[in-house]
C-alpha cells in the first residue's frame, strides 16, 4: 500500500475515492484511528495535540465513570394540580 492510501475505501465505478466506510466502534478506539490517520507521514504531531488527546480522554473516562443521572422536575399550580411535569430516562 503506498503512503497516500489510507485503509480501506468504498468503490465508486468511476475509480475515484470515496471515503472510509462506516464501521460501529468504541469512541475510544476511534479516537485513537483518527489520530492514527493524522500519522501518514507528511504531517507530525505537536506536544500540544497530544496534550489535548489525554485530557479529552480522562474527560471521557471520568463521564463514563459517573452514575446515571435521572433528573425529574414537578411545578405544582396554586390549585394543587400538576402544571409541568419533565421526566429524563
Amino acid at each position: 500500500m503506498s503512503t497516500d492510501q489510507k485503509g480501506f475505501r468504498l468503490v465508486d465505478p468511476s475509480g475515484q475515492k470515496v471515503g472510509s466506510s462506516v464501521v460501529g466502534m468504541h469512541p475510544l478506539h476511534q479516537a485513537a484511528m483518527r489520530i492514527a490517520d493524522f500519522r501518514d507521514g507528511r504531517s507530525r504531531l505537536k506536544p500540544k495535540d497530544l496534550v489535548s488527546l489525554l485530557l479529552c480522554h480522562g474527560a471521557r473516562a471520568w463521564r463514563s465513570a459517573q452514575p446515571i443521572a435521572r433528573p425529574s422536575v414537578r411545578v405544582v399550580s396554586p390549585a394543587g394540580r400538576t402544571a409541568v411535569k419533565i421526566r429524563f430516562q
